[in-house]
């Protein structure tokens, strides 16, 4: 193809996806590898993606991180999984290296982005998505633009405590909602080899014969109900999509959706006072954060 695109790279714990990006969403010379563990081997593995593209034809470059992005400055501290990204400038990077200008986003707002542009937050005005993996993150659409707050934290799900001066880690919402946490208590309660296998642990839920299992399922989609109804009451939004892995089994949907309308039911408050949340999940799986990063960098 001679026409130009944006690079979007999406850098998580496990592999490093990339991709050309078109302006109608069309991607090209799709790249994953192994996340590196430190920091000279994650640069060279970002320049050999670099030399598998025609970056004469590439406008910019667009990435989604994790841990907390300053998407002005183009400097992420913290870096989630990866810590040797604390402080990293990547638009001085990129500008020295290529002289290609680089936009960065978090990767929960990357993957709220992608559904405002192409998914299920097109047209909504206010709502949020919520990303379930290792912790919880999020993005938040108010008036149809990403709001990012005053430090570019606005949607950080996981900091959410129940008691600020408790430092046990079953006070936050990033470890009450962990999926990865949820898996490997299920896989444990099954006494399974690999408590981390996803598919096999949703496949005995959805056998619905085991109490004790269900129980736990039915739990976490009322811890889940609880962030989204609390949200509801903050910022009024009209419509709230889960993503992440576990969202991609439909009985999550089927029981989050079953418990809220018989919330709306029994609550005098949520159930006269707020007007129904429009509930869903993302639309975009495997390439949403490489989507929003571009949608990001293209506005």
């Amino acid at each position: 193809m001679n026409k130009t695109c944006t690079l979007g790279i999406d850098v998580g714990g496990t592999n490093i996806k990339s991709a050309c990006v078109y302006a109608d969403g069309m991607l090209d010379n799709k790249q994953k590898v192994p996340s590196p563990g430190n920091l000279k081997g994650f640069l060279e593995t970002i320049d050999e993606i670099c030399r598998q593209v025609d970056m004469d034809s590439v406008e910019a470059v667009a990435m989604s991180l994790p841990g907390k992005v300053d998407s002005e400055k183009g400097i992420v501290y913290f870096g989630g999984s990866l810590k040797y990204l604390h402080t990293f400038n990547f638009k001085t990077y990129f500008k020295e290296t290529y002289g290609k200008r680089c936009t960065i986003i978090n990767d929960g707002k990357a993957a709220a982005l992608c559904e405002l542009w192409l998914g299920n937050l097109q047209g909504v005005k206010d709502g949020i998505a919520i990303i379930l993996g290792t912790g919880v993150g999020g993005g938040v659409i108010i008036d149809g633009k990403l709001h990012q707050g005053n430090t570019f934290q606005a949607g950080e799900l996981s900091f959410i405590t129940k008691n600020p001066f408790d430092p046990n880690k079953n006070n936050i919402i990033g470890y009450e909602l962990s999926a990865v946490d949820f898996i490997a208590r299920c896989g444990e309660m099954l006494r399974m080899q690999k408590p981390y296998d996803g598919e096999k642990v949703f496949e005995a839920i959805n056998r619905k014969n085991n109490p004790a299992l269900n129980a736990l399922f039915s739990a976490y989609i009322t811890r889940l109900l609880n962030l989204i109804v609390n949200l509801q009451a903050i910022l009024n939004m009209e419509k709230v999509l889960i993503g992440g892995g576990i969202s991609a089994q439909p009985i999550v949907l089927e029981e989050l959706k079953r418990q809220y309308a018989e919330l709306r039911t029994l609550s005098p408050v949520f159930g006269t006072i707020f007007e129904p949340l429009v509930i869903d999940t993302c639309a975009f799986k495997n390439n949403s954060n490489i989507l929003g990063a571009v949608y990001a960098s293209m506005h």
